[in-house]
C-alpha cells in the first residue's frame, strides 16, 4: 500500500474509472467539434435533378470524395493529438489504451454524424419531388452520393481510430508524461 503511495498514484478502482471517463469526454468533444469543423470547411459539390434523380454535376471521383479526404485530413491528426494528450498522463496504462481506443471509434462516429447532421439534406431523398434541370447541393458523407450506398460503410472511420494508435505508441515509446517516476 505504502508503494502505490510513493508513487503518486491513488489506490482503489475509481482512478481508472475516471481515468476511462475522462479520456472519453475528451474524445466525445474532440468528435464533435471536428464535425462542425469537416462540414465548415467542406464545400459542397452540386448537382443536378432529372426525372426524379438527382446526378452529380461535374460527376468524377475527385468531386465526389472531397469530403472523404476532408474527413480524413481532420480525423487523423485529431487522433492524434488528443491520444498524445491522453498518453501524457502516467499510471494505468492498459485503462489508457482500452479507452483512447473506444473514444477514439465513438468520437468518428460523433465527428460523421455532427458533420452529416449540419450539412444539406439527402439530394436523392428530395430529386423525386422536384422539375427536371434543378440544382441541388450534395450531401455531406463517407461514401460516393450514389443511390442505394450506405454512409456509415467507409474505411474513412478508422483515420481517428489510428491516429489516435499512432500517438499513443509514440508516446508510451518516447516516455513523455508529466509524471516523472523515481529511478530508486
Amino acid at each position: 500500500m505504502s508503494e502505490l503511495s510513493d508513487r503518486g498514484a491513488a489506490p482503489g478502482p475509481r482512478a481508472p474509472l475516471g481515468r476511462v471517463l475522462s479520456v472519453l469526454v475528451l474524445f466525445l468533444g474532440g468528435g464533435a467539434a471536428a464535425g462542425v469543423l469537416w462540414e465548415w470547411l467542406w464545400e459542397p459539390p452540386s448537382g443536378l435533378v432529372y426525372e426524379g434523380r438527382w446526378y452529380l454535376e461535374p460527376a468524377g471521383p475527385d468531386v465526389s470524395f472531397e469530403g472523404v479526404a476532408l474527413f480524413v485530413l481532420i480525423a487523423f491528426p485529431l487522433g492524434l493529438v488528443l491520444a498524445v494528450l491522453a498518453g501524457m498522463w502516467r499510471g494505468h496504462e492498459s485503462a489508457t489504451l482500452v479507452s483512447v481506443l473506444a473514444g477514439a471509434c465513438l468520437a468518428a462516429v460523433v465527428m460523421y454524424a455532427v458533420g452529416n447532421a449540419l450539412g444539406p439534406e439527402d439530394p436523392q431523398a428530395l430529386a423525386a419531388a422536384l422539375s427536371d434541370y434543378t440544382a441541388l447541393d450534395a450531401r455531406l458523407g463517407l461514401t460516393a452520393p450514389d443511390p442505394g450506398r450506405v454512409p456509415w460503410h467507409s474505411p474513412a472511420l478508422v483515420a481517428l481510430p489510428a491516429g489516435a494508435m499512432t500517438g499513443l505508441v509514440v508516446t508510451y515509446l518516447c516516455g513523455t508524461g508529466f509524471v516523472r517516476r523515481s529511478r530508486g
